[in-house]
């Protein structure tokens, strides 16, 4: 018979041999046995199948970067290309023969099309070499000789009407920056005026131009886009500005006589002090797009003797101190102009609408058409 210390001291050895038999077992398990073999293969096949887009995502990385690279460099090169091509420009616009000057205008003309950032350098260098080549003499021109400007001259003038307008001017509408064309020398220009696509003339672009004290005599300026342009004290005597866009331009003091203005847009044009003898302004047109002050043409004290005005629309336009001597104002529709103080001596206004008109202290002797009820002011 076991003792009881003795069955005791048995009991624990079995325990223990129990805990340490359970911590093999344990051990077994997770140890470098049959079923851990198992878990390291799947493991590598997990890291084995990952490789490959880990792959794909390295070489995309990389591909990323070597075309942001390579635009930067493209980039850099065709800056680099287009100041090459711009000193070979300019170079060729100083040689002494006529077919590489008009190898670098069309040059310049080509990188404005390219670059937009480069138009406005572009624009100032073409306006300058038609400074420097048809300057208006300071001692004035010699009578009675037919000119034309010089034939390279004339490209640039045609480079710069078909430059794109929209690149020169802010969200508002406000010019960003002007080609400068005063005093200059373009007596008699003829420019062929290409075509839409619609079948349309091609418009001119010299919208807010620079043309002050320019000669514009006999120049045919049909269809030019002058909005806004400044034009004052040039002479334009016997200009053609058929359809042109004269919105408010600035042609104050300037010369008119025998213009041909047939189909202009006026709207907001300043005229003051100008000299319309014997102009053309049949069919000129007055849009009312705009504010009443915004719309009004100002003809303030210009001169208009011997105008033809028939069937023109002067609606609001202020013809203060004007002359209109003898002008042929037929069929005109003058409802809401300001005539106060205007010459209409010997003028005829057969069937000109005059609803509004202010002829308060307006000379009317001898003008024929006017309504009894007007002679004494306003109708």
């Amino acid at each position: 018979m076991i003792e009881p210390s003795a069955a005791a001291q048995l009991r624990r050895i079995a325990r223990r041999r129990a805990a340490r038999d359970h911590r093999r077992q344990r051990s077994r398990s997770i140890g470098p046995g049959r079923d851990s073999g198992i878990s390291r293969l799947t493991w590598v096949a997990l890291a084995a199948s990952m490789l490959p887009g880990l792959a794909a995502l390295v070489a995309l990385l990389f591909t990323w970067m070597s075309v942001g690279q390579t635009n930067k460099d493209l980039q850099i090169s065709e800056q680099g290309q287009i100041t090459t091509r711009f000193n070979a420009a300019i170079t060729n616009l100083g040689s002494a023969s006529l077919d590489v000057r008009l190898g670098g205008i069309y040059a310049l003309q080509r990188i404005m099309q390219d670059s937009s950032r480069d138009q406005r350098t572009a624009v100032s260098v073409l306006s300058a070499f038609v400074r420097q080549h048809a300057p208006v003499p300071v001692s004035g021109f010699k009578p009675a000789e037919e000119y034309r400007p010089p034939t390279d001259v004339a490209a640039v003038v045609s480079v710069l009407g078909n430059r794109s307008a929209d690149r020169e001017v802010t969200q508002d509408g406000k010019p960003l920056y002007r080609a400068d064309l005063s005093s200059v020398d373009l007596r008699g220009l003829e420019r062929e005026v290409g075509l839409t696509e619609g079948g349309m003339p091609r418009r001119s672009n010299f919208r807010f131009a620079f043309f002050t004290g320019a000669d514009l005599r006999d120049a045919g300026l049909e269809n030019f886009d002058l909005s806004g342009a400044s034009l004052d004290n040039a002479n334009m005597s016997g200009v053609k500005l058929s359809n042109a866009d004269l919105r408010h331009a600035f042609l104050g003091g300037t010369n008119l006589t025998d213009a041909r203005l047939g189909a202009a847009d006026m709207t907001g044009a300043d005229l003051g002090g100008a000299n319309l003898h014997n102009a053309h302004l049949s069919r000129a047109e007055e849009t009312n797009e705009t504010s009443e002050a915004e719309s009004s043409a100002n003809l303030t004290r210009a001169s208009l003797i011997g105008a033809n005005l028939r069937t023109a629309d002067l609606r609001g336009v202020i013809l203060i101190d004007a002359d209109l001597t003898d002008a042929d104002l037929t069929g005109a529709d003058l409802r809401g102009a300001d005539l106060t103080h205007a010459d209409l001596s010997n003028a005829d206004l057969t069937g000109a609408k005059l609803s509004g008109a202010k002829l308060a202290g307006a000379i009317l002797e001898g003008a024929r058409g006017v309504p009894p009820h007007t002679r004494g002011g306003s109708p």
